[in-house]
């Protein structure tokens, strides 16, 4: 009787160990080829559950994000400030820890890819990423509004402070020596300061 292959767990199985490669050598240096041997699978089991190397990249960032937002979501409710908070919705370039890190090096690899994409599910993940930023942005501002600590307009700086903290990422990226998490967290700081109802 042939073993049956819940097709899902497939899926999770080869996303978890490309993640491992892509994190080891970086996705430029990724082989497909390679891959496909170190998990003792065929070609044509591989292109059974992903039918190009870019469909496997899409799916890895596409789940890791969504891991990431998940436990932002998680964790928002147990911060206790303004500052807190907004430390966590951009902890992805904040934290040091080897999971952020690993993140953010499949973030840089995949920069390029993902803001020349034409696939209509790219551009609809990258929507729904900076829609979640920006929800999120929105209610922080919108309880410390009801707090009486921020001005009633101050809202409208909620997208500029995603714009901005991923210009400090592209910086961090380009510019040598430039430390992102000092940077950004003196920017939330300086915003923190100016919005606070005097």
């Amino acid at each position: 009787m042939p073993k049956i292959v819940n097709k899902e767990e497939k899926i999770d199985y080869i996303c978890e160990e490309a993640y491992k490669v892509f994190v080891d050598v970086g996705i430029d240096e990724f082989s497909l080829n390679k891959f496909i041997t170190d998990i003792n699978m065929s070609k044509g089991q591989f292109y059974h559950y992903f039918s190009t190397k870019e469909q496997l990249i899409y799916q890895i960032m596409s789940r890791k994000t969504s891991e990431l937002i998940n436990n932002t979501l998680k964790n928002y409710e147990y911060k206790n400030n303004f500052f807190e908070k907004l430390n966590l919705i951009f902890e992805i370039y904040l934290n040091e820890d080897k999971y952020y890190n690993d993140l953010r090096k499949l973030y840089i690899d995949t920069l390029h890819m993902y803001i020349t994409s034409s696939v209509d599910e790219i551009k609809e993940f990258n929507n729904n990423l900076y829609k979640s930023i920006f929800n999120s942005l929105e209610q922080l501002f919108d309880e410390e509004i009801e707090k009486n600590n921020f001005h009633q307009n101050s809202k409208k700086l909620a997208k500029s402070i995603c714009s901005t903290a991923d210009g400090m990422f592209l910086q961090s990226v380009m510019i040598e020596n430039y430390d992102l998490k000092i940077e950004l967290t003196n920017y939330f700081l300086e915003i923190e300061e100016l919005l606070k109802k005097k």
